[in-house]
């Protein structure tokens, strides 16, 4: 009686042991595998920012939503109002009104990035400006407006480009080295006047 319960144990012993392993061809893991490690694990964006200086040429034409359009000599953009003066009188325009805006004639060229053009001097040389610059436009799609640092009255501004290293268009982007001014062609102005796309022209500093 004794050694056959001591047998059925052995075999009882034996069906468990053989149960907590999971047969491979010609291997055995004595390891369950987890469903969690089967499955591929996402990846994870690195978000990259970069700043850039962009210059605003000195006249601008703007392109309202009500099919109208207006005309001046561009004093100030903020993320509520496009400033623009015309003959000794300056208006401000809501954004949210604001189709498009292009930009022509005269630009001031910074000598470096560190440098703020309010007026023309041996640090802002100003230069005309055609859409027929050194390089082809780069185009920036869903910018926010609070991601463009404009101090009052200034031609230049720094632009906060966010990306990620999965963006497709990264190239272009990292493209807008501060080696060159990046001179605003066009601004366009989505529904919320909170997003903007950008037509830039990077164009030699000297």
């Amino acid at each position: 009686m004794f050694s056959g319960g001591v047998l059925c144990m052995k075999g009882l012993l034996s069906i468990l042991l053989m149960s907590a392993v999971i047969t491979v061809p010609n291997k055995a893991l004595s390891t369950p595998i987890l469903p969690s490690l089967l499955l591929s694990q996402p990846n994870r964006e690195e978000h990259l920012d970069q700043k850039i200086q962009v210059a605003f040429p000195e006249f601008a034409v703007v392109y309202l939503k009500s099919g109208n359009m207006t005309t001046g000599n561009f004093i100030d953009l903020n993320n509520r109002s496009l400033i623009i003066s015309f003959k000794g009188y300056t208006t401000g325009i809501p954004l949210n009104e604001i189709k498009s805006i292009e930009f022509k004639d005269q630009v001031l060229i910074p000598a470096d990035e560190t440098v703020i053009c309010q007026r023309s001097n041996n640090q802002c040389r100003p230069v005309p400006f055609n859409q027929d610059q050194d390089q082809e436009p780069t185009i920036l799609e869903n910018i926010p407006i609070t991601n463009l640092s404009l101090f009052q009255g200034a031609k230049t501004a720094l632009l906060t480009v966010s990306n990620t290293s999965q963006n497709e268009g990264r190239e272009n982007i990292n493209y807008l080295s501060n080696e060159n001014i990046n001179i605003i062609n066009s601004l366009e102005i989505d529904e919320s006047g909170e997003l903007i796309t950008l037509t830039l022209i990077p164009t030699k500093r000297k």
